[in-house]
């Protein structure tokens, strides 16, 4: 029963990670540190998303090789599939999640922070399964276990990376009156999602603990 359920499991929160990424898209709020920098990378060089996600992609994979000092392998490519699948699901989700851009500003916070618990809870699912983790999140559990710090504290350490590199691009590419394309969930997103994995890391792993 443990090998069917887990799995189910993981692909249920791979999904779950996607939907609410693209809740967050479905704001007035804007983006987060990475996608920002996804962003200004996409407006300068410019460059298609397409082709721009698994780059990105496998030059985490990278830094999380190297930081961990492990030697390349044909591994490596497993992280840029299930980041893959995560698009698919972004893609998926944009659908038929309703956009609320246009709508009162309590109702974009509330998008946003409902994305930000679901992403804290498939994070930890993620994590608890044991299986591949997403390109990014490789990188952040890289930091997290060269660091021996919890996976939110790398999460923040993570997301700070991603602003500053974000301010530091967006003057190489002369996004100065885009503001980089920093918004308000940029900030929040930085200030406070590696806390919430870290809260309801307890919570998730109990709850996993009786179902799996």
């Amino acid at each position: 029963m443990k090998k069917i359920t887990k799995p189910i499991i993981y692909a249920m929160a791979l999904m779950i990670l996607g939907m609410s990424i693209a809740l967050i898209q479905n704001t007035s709020l804007g983006m987060s540190p990475w996608d920002a920098l996804s962003r200004n990378f996409y407006e300068g060089i410019p460059i298609q998303y397409t082709y721009l996600s698994p780059i990105l992609s496998v030059m985490l994979i990278f830094l999380a090789y190297l930081i961990n000092w492990k030697r390349p392998d044909l591994k490596m490519i497993v992280p840029v599939l299930v980041s893959t699948i995560i698009g698919f699901s972004i893609d998926l989700s944009l659908l038929f999640i309703p956009n609320v851009a246009g709508y009162h500003i309590l109702i974009n916070y509330l998008y946003l922070f409902l994305a930000m618990i679901l992403i804290s809870i498939a994070l930890n699912v993620i994590i608890y399964c044991g299986y591949t983790l997403p390109a990014l999140e490789q990188f952040i559990f890289a930091i997290s276990n060269r660091l021996k710090i919890s996976f939110g504290r790398a999460k923040l350490l993570g997301e700070l990376l991603a602003f500053i590199l974000t301010i530091i691009f967006g003057f190489i590419f002369h996004h100065q009156s885009d503001f980089f394309f920093i918004g308000q969930t940029t900030i929040i997103v930085l200030l406070f999602i590696g806390l919430m994995v870290d809260v309801f890391q307890k919570p998730t792993y109990k709850l996993l603990g009786r179902i799996i």
